[in-house]
């Protein structure tokens, strides 16, 4: 008998069947490892049933080929992969762009903030402070004061009493110190001493807070300012429970 006869041959069609069916229980029976003397009974009627096919076909029995599932053309994948890998390119160009940009913003503060503080220092230089810090001159007794030595106030004087008031002091530079932008001055007087602060202000230039800095220990100095009580006392200070606030040095 042909295959083509076999093809249509109700009988034939029917044995082709039982012998698929068989073999899919003999398969799944080996997959879930059942034990042999469970599938073996249905592998030896399936062999039994390949003869017959085999006596009335005169052709083996060969099981049919599985339909292979429609692949997607190779382009297109390619396609695909490389449109994804052109977001991943455009993304991150667009975050170093903007990561660039943070950075020239950035930039250009700084310069424009430089630029305002050299502008600044620019008209300090220029501006005459001469009224506000500085050596003074020379006494040599050619004139004296309406005030006399009444206008100064001794440091042992400085209270809290006193706190708000206008005060100028004169005593002997015992310490000196920077902080930042500001000036801290240790005056003493016989056995006091009272702690003198300076800020740089449109009122106190920078180059105020580097001379109160400057100048030598031991050096006789004239401060004015106002008295002030600190948050807490000033260690090192006898006068620990005020301190003059500097407008002039």
């Amino acid at each position: 008998m042909s295959t083509e006869e076999s093809a249509v041959d109700p009988a034939i069609v029917e044995l082709t069947n039982q012998i698929a069916a068989l073999g899919t229980s003999v398969a799944d029976a080996k997959k879930d490892k059942k034990p042999k003397d469970e599938w073996d009974p249905l592998l030896q009627e399936m062999l039994a049933l390949k003869l017959q096919y085999k006596e009335k076909t005169g052709n083996d029995y060969h099981a049919p080929a599985k339909k292979q599932e429609s692949k997607k053309p190779k382009g297109e994948n390619n396609q695909a992969a490389s449109e994804k890998n052109a977001a991943k390119r455009a993304k991150k160009a667009e975050e170093k762009r903007l990561k660039e940009e943070k950075k020239r913003k950035q930039r250009e503060e700084r310069e424009r903030r430089e630029k305002e503080k050299l502008e600044k220092l620019k008209a300090a230089a220029n501006e005459d402070w001469s009224h506000v810090f500085g050596d003074a001159p020379m006494i040599q007794s050619a004139s004296k004061s309406e005030e006399g030595a009444g206008r100064w106030t001794k440091i042992g004087d400085l209270t809290k009493a006193s706190e708000g008031k206008e005060v100028l002091v004169r005593g002997f530079l015992h310490t000196s110190r920077g902080v930042g932008k500001g000036a801290f001055v240790l005056l003493r007087s016989s056995l006091y001493t009272v702690q003198c602060v300076a800020f740089e202000s449109k009122d106190v230039p920078s180059a105020m807070i580097k001379y109160m800095t400057g100048v030598p220990c031991e050096s006789i100095v004239d401060v004015y300012g106002k008295l002030t009580v600190p948050e807490n006392p000033v260690e090192g200070a006898t006068q620990s429970e005020v301190e003059i606030q500097v407008t002039k040095y």
